[in-house]
């Protein structure tokens, strides 16, 4: 028996008797004064406490109830259109203040999805700067930051950073798309960037037409001219002013550049492909270690400034004042 085919008015021994039905452990509040429905999903909730936070839900419960309205244990009972799982995520937010902590507290991405959308769309002010707080977490205006950040508060496996793109459009968070679109650009393969992916029992996902294009073209770039020129500094210039002892500085390059062109072949990222640590093991004069540490600081630094342009986008400092109006 489903939901509409249920007198308006029944107990709630006939909602734990239908089977295709399921009360939400941790939502359903006995003395709870609203029925929430989405899907298969209810949900027993405080309505006053609702209408407190969502300025949505209270012109929708300020509206008078029809007489013959449903009601379960003399709770009305509304029904959302709304994804369950975001619904679940969005109202656990809101009644539960450990499951959805500020930044750096760490999360999921299937959490944050549920919550920025319904946030958004119930206009719960807080909760949404609190889910941006968490997407900032993961953004670098500098390729310094970048290569230091550790305070990323979510994770996604690789081939998944095509749901971020589309979360990020479909919610215009614009200034979490240049280090998401580079993410899809240097993990996905040209079949996932074209044809999208299946997640989480079938749900697709699918780039919009122009972030295709852009990614299939950046995609070969990053593997290709930006890679060689952030270590150009490995061979470029030939000879080094001040340098000690030209022929051990010259074999040590060599050896450092057949070790990058390994890490080239396993896809590593750019920006990360001559790690930080790798200074401390590459025995070349002080001359040398000074002047090709400050072209690769550049190298890296003129990549990632031109990294939003890469892919249609403003520049960071556009976005960067995007990101603090949403946060503020």
């Amino acid at each position: 028996m489903s939901i509409a085919q249920l007198p308006r008015t029944y107990s709630e021994e006939a909602v734990t008797t239908n089977i295709s039905w399921r009360r939400i452990d941790g939502l359903w509040f006995k003395d709870g004064t609203l029925i929430l429905v989405a899907g298969t999903s209810l949900f027993r909730v405080y309505g006053g406490l609702l209408a407190e936070q969502s300025p949505v839900f209270h012109d929708m419960l300020d509206f008078p109830q029809p007489a013959d309205g449903e009601v379960i244990d003399g709770c009305p009972v509304v029904h959302l259109a709304d994804d369950e799982d975001d619904l679940r995520c969005f109202l656990k937010a809101l009644f539960d203040i450990e499951f959805f902590e500020p930044a750096p507290a760490k999360t999921t991405f299937e959490i944050l999805a549920g919550i920025i959308r319904l946030s958004t769309k119930y206009q719960v002010d807080v909760l949404r700067r609190r889910a941006l707080s968490h997407f900032a977490s993961i953004v670098s205006f500098t390729a310094a930051e970048y290569r230091s950040n550790s305070s990323e508060s979510w994770d996604i496996p690789k081939q998944e950073w095509i749901r971020v793109v589309v979360l990020a459009r479909e919610m215009s968070i614009d200034w979490i798309l240049p280090i998401a679109l580079y993410r899809v650009a240097g993990n996905c393969t040209p079949t996932e960037l074209l044809d999208g992916i299946d997640v989480n029992g079938g749900v697709h996902a699918e780039l919009a037409h122009q972030d295709k294009i852009a990614c299939l073209e950046q995609s070969l770039v990053i593997r290709t001219t930006a890679s060689a020129e952030i270590l150009d500094f490995l061979w470029n210039p030939l000879s080094i002013p001040g340098c000690s002892d030209k022929a051990e500085c010259t074999r040590r390059r060599i050896q450092a550049r057949k070790l990058v062109e390994d890490a080239r072949k396993n896809r590593i990222f750019p920006v990360k492909i001559w790690p930080t640590s790798n200074w401390a093991v590459f025995s070349v004069c002080k001359s040398c270690m000074g002047v090709m540490k400050a072209d690769h600081q550049q190298a890296l630094e003129t990549f990632w400034d031109g990294l939003p342009q890469r892919f249609g986008l403003p520049d960071w400092d556009a976005l960067k004042q995007m990101k603090e109006s949403d946060l503020a």
